[in-house]
């Protein structure tokens, strides 16, 4: 296993670890020396007996131990805003705001052929941002520190998403800096910005869809006979303006 950190798993929950540090966790410790030897799959022991496996965090497991600034865009988010922006190996992606650096991260991770570039105006988040970039151990994502709302000089986006209170301000400063075909999302709480910034888009922008995400887990104790909806969810996060551009 290439990565420095590794994930067991068990019946009784995971373990997320560095590879290059003894261990001594809830369940027993684990040496340094195991985890250097493991593979996908195999067998690590604690000195307490317990058996955990070993299997290569993802996206999901990562996102659980970055460090958070007040505020991030949350996974059900980030799941359409990927699908609906079309990101793909090769893509150019502007992230403006970039917070706890969450957002470009998972993004990033999806291909080592994705170009990330986030902008951020506070010194102090970029760098909280790269620290979760190196747990992700990514380097295709450029924190840069500087307001977009004064343009930005890096061209050629093939998407984009604008994670800022004003986006009405942002998007005609940046427009040009996108290729015809691309695709913004704007990630605003409130619909009164969301009007806004409709009201405000450039001509060669057309609105695709504006979308809100609700999630509501469920209790899976099957053994108890309890599969049901939790009486909390993950509900109104933020809206979601996807819009496109349409003409130079």
């Amino acid at each position: 296993m290439s990565s420095k950190k590794i994930l067991l798993i068990n019946e009784k929950g995971f373990i997320f670890l560095d590879k290059d540090k003894d261990s001594n966790t809830q369940f027993g410790i684990i040496k340094s020396k195991a985890l250097k030897k493991a593979k996908k799959g195999s067998k690590i022991k604690t000195h307490t007996g317990n058996i955990f496996y070993v299997v290569d965090p993802t996206a999901p497991d990562l996102v659980k131990k970055v460090i958070r600034l007040p505020q991030i865009i949350t996974l059900k988010d980030i799941g359409s805003i990927i699908m609906y922006l079309g990101i793909k190996n090769g893509s150019k992606v502007f992230d403006a705001g970039s917070g706890s650096g969450v957002n470009a991260c998972v993004i990033a991770n999806l291909s080592k052929e994705i170009k990330v570039y986030s902008y951020e105006l506070r010194k102090e988040f970029i760098k909280v941002a790269t620290k979760n970039a190196a747990l992700f151990e990514l380097d295709n994502i450029k924190f840069l520190n500087k307001d977009v709302r004064n343009g930005i000089k890096e061209k050629g986006f093939d998407c984009g998403i604008v994670d800022l209170p004003d986006p009405w301000e942002v998007i005609p400063k940046i427009e040009k800096n996108f290729v015809v075909g691309a695709r913004i999302v704007t990630y605003s709480p409130s619909i009164i910005q969301i009007e806004k910034t409709m009201r405000s888009l450039p001509k060669n922008f057309a609105v695709e869809r504006l979308i809100q995400n609700n999630e509501i887990n469920w209790k899976t104790e099957i053994e108890r006979d309890i599969l049901r909806p939790e009486s909390n969810g993950i509900l109104h996060t933020g809206f979601l303006l996807f819009i496109k551009k349409i003409s130079p």
